[in-house]
């Protein structure tokens, strides 16, 4: 069996901000790791979860596994070969590869989706001797996702039954996902980050972080101005989606620590996009929450807050049609 390394240069790692090497060992991260200390609340925690990640490349061979470092914890990986799922494979905790069953002959097209609430690191990529292996040419329309702990979907069933990789797979999209679970508090380095990244599509879930009081009544609403602001000095004309909160009962009419209700948080981001569209910015739109997940949805919302995993589902359908509906794909 062959091994190959990341400086090799033969697989990528889609949707990752950046990847952090240590000799052999490599690690994907969902923020630049290079200043990590930047994201003081993310760096140790979901920006090294590897939600809507995925280890990608091209190769003949039948034989596939994954050499791991020794600290690693247990995890679930999704393979698909030429855009077909062919299983969901279990690491236990200290498991020191990941075995894939043998694929058929021939060139193809592999796409391993990374474990959704955890850190995924590697050490080698290993195929069968004499087999080819390269880079996967991408040429997908980018998507960039910034959301909460519902993005971040740690109750799906597997890494690409999230609702964000569910919703890219539909559309073709190259995902970015910026879901922090407890984190989309909007902070100005997030939005620096959001714009620094390609992106022909846009769409920022916000609120639900806020709610607690990460944001007040008078800083959330420019908090979010800011954002879209921010984003727009390299995306001058690039689909925008502000989304507000998806139902929570027991939260839509109740102030959080924020002071706001939902439907106050909600009204307020309207009221956001409302004046960027006032000011000439017709690529930025709102979307009421509700209507991608929203009281026909109830059954999937165990917690009255988080998607359950089989909730995952109807939440990409209603965000293919409501979000993307309007922004175009």
């Amino acid at each position: 069996m062959a091994g190959y390394a990341y400086a090799d240069g033969v697989f990528t790692f889609e949707g990752a901000v950046s990847v952090e090497t240590d000799g052999a060992r490599c690690a994907p991260w969902r923020i630049p790791h290079e200043t990590r200390d930047f994201y003081p609340t993310l760096k140790d925690g979901v920006a090294r979860a590897s939600s809507g990640v995925r280890l990608v490349f091209t190769t003949d061979s039948s034989g596939l596994s994954i050499a791991l470092p020794e600290s690693m914890p247990a995890m679930r990986l999704d393979l698909y070969v030429d855009g077909e799922f062919v299983e969901t494979v279990s690491a236990g905790e200290g498991a020191r590869s990941v075995e894939f069953q043998p694929l058929a002959a021939g060139d193809k097209d592999v796409v391993i989706w990374l474990p959704t609430g955890v850190q995924f690191a590697m050490e080698r990529l290993v195929v069968d001797d004499g087999s080819t292996v390269s880079k996967t040419a991408a040429a997908a329309p980018r998507w960039v996702h910034y959301g909460s702990s519902i993005s971040h979907a740690n109750a799906a069933h597997s890494p690409s039954r999230t609702w964000p990789a569910i919703t890219a797979r539909r559309l073709g999209l190259h995902l970015t996902s910026l879901g922090f679970s407890g984190n989309c508090v909007l902070e100005t380095m997030m939005a620096r980050l959001i714009r620094d990244l390609p992106a022909d599509y846009i769409t920022l879930k916000l609120g639900i972080n806020c709610h607690g009081g990460a944001l007040s009544a008078r800083t959330f609403g420019p908090a979010a101005a800011g954002l879209v602001q921010t984003v727009r000095e390299k995306h001058p004309v690039t689909p925008i989606a502000v989304v507000s909160p998806i139902i929570s009962p027991p939260r839509e009419d109740t102030k959080g620590g924020s002071g706001l209700t939902l439907n106050e948080m909600r009204g307020i981001l309207a009221g956001v996009v409302d004046a960027c569209r006032s000011y000439g910015d017709s690529n930025v739109h709102y979307v009421d929450g509700r209507k991608v997940f929203g009281e026909p949805e109830l059954e999937f919302l165990p917690d009255e807050l988080h998607p359950s995993g089989d909730g995952q589902a109807p939440m990409a359908e209603n965000f293919v049609r409501e979000v993307f509906g309007i922004i175009g794909n």
